[in-house]
């Protein structure tokens, strides 16, 4: 069932035809194409890890990473998946490097899918289809002319600092600095809006998620001030983004620069993501994020406070409270 805020949706036509002509005048979306060519017979890597039942009977929070910006996020009895890709490419275009560490099918349930923004790495139509479809969908501002039926209980486009409640869950759409559009061209026709971050609260446990983001001076702060943040999961790649000492790009935040969004969010932990699993047309070695982010880690002595998954891993960073444990999840 659609959210009575989404009204239109763009002609899937139309939109063809706007990413062809985009394709043709991008010599980064020719670079994708050129890379995603010559290295079309190339195998994908297995995932580090590859856990048979991810939806834990007990838990009070636990994380895993799917690659890329696919999180599935455990707080108790409820289920958060963040931009599911578990499709060979994406968009048709970007190589995979290394296999989703989450199988789809051995989800039972997510009750709250969030869409960070509206690119084809982050709002994977045909991920979406391979979901449970036993919750609801959280789209971004202006997503909701881009969001066909996928048979979700409800889809929901929420504004920047809007928030559901319900069933003792809060998610908050929070701003982050991104760009907009799906197919280029429409990039002008809402530039401030298409992408968010999250925060999601339940049972006194709050995970941020910054979808994908450069740095902004301001906008983590004010999260840090309206919040009591336990987990941040971070973005740190792509590859090849900027140099070890600073912050990132406009769009997309170094591994230094996902620190610097740590602390001013104000986190007890850090997860990083977004790096290791897809090629966007750069030979850059795929783990020298990982390997930026471990020396910030070793310098500012965060060892036990920002986590490195391997894809697949699930992490249990919080223990399910005594009183709970006797009972069954929903």
């Amino acid at each position: 069932m659609m959210n009575h805020r989404i009204t239109t949706r763009l002609s899937p036509l139309i939109l063809l035809l706007l990413a062809l002509a985009t394709a043709g005048c991008s010599s980064w979306v020719q670079r994708i194409v050129t890379y995603s060519i010559e290295n079309f017979g190339e195998p994908i890597q297995p995932a580090d890890v590859k856990v048979i039942s991810p939806i834990l009977p007990y838990t009070g929070l636990a994380v895993l990473w799917g690659g890329h910006a696919t999180v599935m996020i455990q707080i108790e009895d409820k289920v958060f998946m963040t931009d599911p890709a578990f499709t060979k490419t994406v968009g048709m275009l970007l190589h995979r490097l290394v296999e989703p560490g989450i199988d789809p099918a051995a989800l039972t349930k997510v009750d709250y899918t969030l869409i960070s923004h509206l690119h084809f790495d982050h709002f994977s139509f045909g991920s979406l289809a391979m979901l449970p479809k036993n919750g609801k969908l959280l789209i971004p501002p202006g997503g909701a002319a881009y969001t066909p039926e996928f048979g979700f209980v409800e889809t929901i486009e929420l504004q920047t600092w809007e928030s559901i409640e319900e069933d003792g869950v809060r998610i908050t759409a929070v701003p982050v600095q991104h760009f907009s559009g799906r197919y280029g061209v429409d990039i002008p026709w809402h530039p401030e809006r298409g992408y968010t971050g999250w925060v999601i609260e339940y049972r006194g446990k709050t995970v941020f998620v910054a979808g994908d983001t450069g740095y902004h001076p301001e906008y983590f702060k004010e999260i840090g001030r309206r919040f009591s943040i336990d987990v941040a999961i971070i973005p740190i790649g792509p590859a090849g983004m900027g140099s070890a000492n600073s912050l990132g790009g406009r769009i997309h935040v170094s591994p230094r620069g996902a620190v610097q969004i740590f602390e001013d969010v104000g986190a007890k932990i850090m997860i990083p993501m977004h790096h290791r699993t897809l090629s966007y047309g750069s030979t850059a070695d795929p783990m020298i994020p990982q390997n930026l982010l471990q020396a910030v880690i070793d310098e500012k002595g965060y060892h036990d406070r920002i986590h490195i998954l391997a894809i697949g891993e699930q992490r249990v960073l919080m223990a399910e409270p005594a009183a709970r444990t006797s009972g069954t999840p929903q």
